[in-house]
């Protein structure tokens, strides 16, 4: 689930190509946002964890709890899923004060339920017998085949864009980098499990701190023949775009 990080990653390619400083507000929202969808990516793969070692009604809870992050975007942007939020510049709409209440109250009831649920995913046997040192991927081979986001912080690399390259508004967002050490799928999941808890703490922080100011940089000049790079840390690793603009407002 990445329609949101790739649309952030285009946008910004663009921006950065043209020097378009964007709004802090604007790109804090974006972050938040960004969150939301990771938690719905994170979720749906815990729960296809759970299917795939026999564990069906794991599956179906996460799947159950996956529906209220679907729920914070559709309050956020009017969305479930693909938000098109995002133009070259800034965002198209505001989050409303009773909207953020909302995903606060939905927030908090996630993390309740995520707790209750890894407890009892992480003492199911089953689980241990079917993930513990199963899918190894050592650290060496995990860097030199230039793996990216859970998986390579599930075999020790403490690599992640948003920390080492923050982009929109992660300079502004406390964050804790998750990695683990035991390089198989276990760890997979607690590196996912442990970005649940970071991803409610980071939009729990941005909503609390959310910058005032505009939402859109208006009357940008377009400059053509430029080109830039734009970044996001997908749920599931890094996600670039590569841009370069061309003549009459396109891309070349």
């Amino acid at each position: 689930i990445c329609g949101f990080a790739h649309s952030t990653a285009y946008t910004t390619s663009v921006e950065n190509a043209m020097g378009i400083q964007v709004p802090e507000r604007a790109q804090m929202i974006r972050a938040i946002l960004l969150e939301v969808e990771r938690l719905h990516s994170h979720l749906l793969n815990l729960g296809l964890a759970c299917h795939f070692t026999g564990f069906d009604s794991g599956f179906m809870q996460f799947f159950r709890v996956r529906e209220t992050s679907m729920k914070m975007a559709e309050i956020l942007t009017g969305a479930r899923k693909t938000y098109g939020l995002n133009l070259i510049g800034g965002i198209r709409r505001d989050l409303l004060k009773d909207d953020m209440i909302q995903t606060r109250q939905l927030a908090q009831q996630m993390r309740r339920e995520v707790q209750e649920l890894v407890d009892v995913l992480l003492s199911t046997p089953n689980m241990e017998q079917r993930t513990v040192g199963i899918g190894r991927l050592d650290p060496e081979i995990a860097r030199d085949f230039s793996n990216v986001g859970p998986m390579v912080r599930a075999s020790g690399h403490a690599r992640d864009t948003r920390a080492d390259h923050p982009f929109v508004g992660y300079g502004l967002l406390p964050m804790e980098v998750h990695s683990e050490q035991g390089c198989d799928v276990i760890s997979r999941l607690k590196v996912r499990i442990n970005e649940v808890y970071t991803a409610l703490n980071m939009i729990d922080y941005g909503l609390d701190n959310l910058p005032g100011g505009p939402l859109m940089v208006e009357g940008f000049t377009y400059i053509p023949h430029r080109f830039a790079l734009g970044f996001a840390e997908a749920p599931r690793g890094d996600d670039i775009h590569w841009s370069m603009t061309g003549d009459n407002q396109k891309l070349y």
